[in-house]
């Protein structure tokens, strides 16, 4: 038992982080790969109830408890389209969203785009309950590298806080890396804050995968008012701490505070005594931009295929799902030529058999006397004929247009598009 112990601990450990960090190549943690999963069977254009995303997550991927939070987080990250009360973190304190038999959630046809192309050419295999799930989505940019809030995740020896990005950004990054654009862009994260890092740093995660970036919160002053709305503060540090700081000065009736919020933070404060307004406003404007000020440390720990954790940079991320990508776009292609030839062999084969075929079905002939005949003329096997007269049933086989220029012609434009397969998938990321 002493020798299994720490075996056992450390199998535990690996899985553990396996489940509260994103997957490297598709930047995305299972049960969220398993929630959109979900969501693309169920509710690919039409809202669902979420519990139904919920219950189906569950009953097929993902036999851990709820994913209703994960849902939430989807939906307010952009990954899917929300009806009903989500909730919402702005302002004063946090909004929680409804029940999840309140609210409704469909695919967003973006991330249809972005994540879903070329879902069939992925390995899959057996999920905990037997059904079949994809081992990574063929996404265009790492899921935690979109959105609108960092992905953080806590595991066993490891913690992970990941920078979101603007699209644009990434794919000005991207072209870069992959040496089509010539200067090199230093991308920063999205903030609602006033992101004050110097480049370097900014660098620095982009080229390491750890960094801490200095920020600061944004006021708006109005001295003719004497009033200041607060719009954010650094992540990490709640409300009510900064509001400890000016204890004093609420105790004493000096200032005041309403939050307006409604779909952004708008919290307003204003001097309540009349007497010296203008030098309690500045000293409490000096105060407060002392206040919102703060380093956000991100660490970029993800796991690999083999559920380990590893440290990767964003340049790192957005090369390794390029290429990812780029393989699905290969594999589809191989795919789509390979049918076609397949279907110009049919129409090949149908060419031959259909004359014979109509000549002893219009004598009425037993169809396996029929079909021994026109192996014997033609050299298409019995087998191979039954197979045809299945797919296309006899009335189709006679009325089938069977010329193959068109099919020709999308042939040579597949295998274009393989021979320039770097460009032919750019023309995808600039597209999207």
């Amino acid at each position: 038992m002493d020798y299994n112990l720490p075996r056992l601990y450390k199998d535990y450990g690996e899985y553990s982080n396996y489940r509260n960090f994103p997957l490297d190549i598709d930047g995305l943690k299972p049960v969220e790969r398993r929630v959109l999963l979900s969501t693309s069977k169920i509710a690919r254009h039409k809202f669902v109830k979420s519990r139904q995303v919920d219950a189906y997550t569950i009953g097929h991927y993902h036999p851990h408890g709820e994913c209703y939070g994960t849902i939430v987080q989807l939906v307010r990250q952009g990954f899917l389209i929300g009806q009903g009360n989500f909730g919402t973190n702005v302002g004063v304190e946090p909004v929680g969203p409804a029940a999840p038999r309140y609210t409704e959630c469909k695919m967003n046809p973006k991330t249809l785009d972005l994540a879903f192309k070329y879902i069939d050419h992925v390995p899959w295999i057996a999920s905990e309950l037997g059904d079949k799930e994809p081992t990574f989505l063929p996404i265009m940019y790492p899921a935690c590298l979109l959105g609108s809030d960092y992905t953080q995740g806590i595991g066993f020896g490891f913690k992970t806080v990941i920078p979101c990005y603007d699209q644009r950004d990434l794919q000005q990054r991207l072209l870069w890396l992959l040496g089509i654009r010539k200067r090199k862009p230093t991308i920063a994260p999205k903030s609602n804050c006033n992101i004050t890092a110097k480049p370097e740093k900014l660098e620095l995660l982009l080229t390491t995968g750890k960094a801490k970036i200095a920020v600061e919160g944004i006021i708006l002053e109005n001295a003719r008012t004497n009033t200041v709305i607060l719009k954010s503060w650094p992540p990490g540090k709640k409300f009510e701490s900064l509001l400890n700081k000016f204890s004093k000065e609420l105790g004493d009736g000096m200032i005041g505070f309403t939050d307006m919020s409604a779909s952004e933070t708008e919290i307003k404060f204003q001097v309540l005594r009349e007497r010296n307004r203008d030098k309690i406003y500045k000293e409490f404007v000096k105060k407060l931009k002392s206040v919102v000020v703060g380093v956000i440390s991100f660490e970029i720990n993800l796991t690999d295929a083999n559920q380990k954790v590893v440290v990767r940079s964003i340049d790192d991320m957005l090369l390794q799902t390029y290429k990812m990508f780029s393989a699905m776009n290969k594999s589809m292609l191989d795919c789509e030529i390979m049918k076609l030839t397949e279907l110009i062999e049919e129409y090949k084969i149908l060419d031959l058999i259909r004359k014979p075929l109509g000549d002893y079905i219009s004598k009425n002939n037993d169809i396996d006397f029929a079909l021994s005949e026109i192996e014997k003329l033609t050299g298409v096997s019995i087998e191979k004929t039954k197979i045809l007269i299945n797919k296309y049933r006899i009335h189709k086989m006679f009325t089938l247009n069977t010329d193959t220029t068109e099919i020709d012609d999308k042939i040579k434009e597949l295998t274009t598009n393989l021979k320039n397969i770097d460009k032919f998938v750019l023309e995808q990321y600039n597209d999207l």
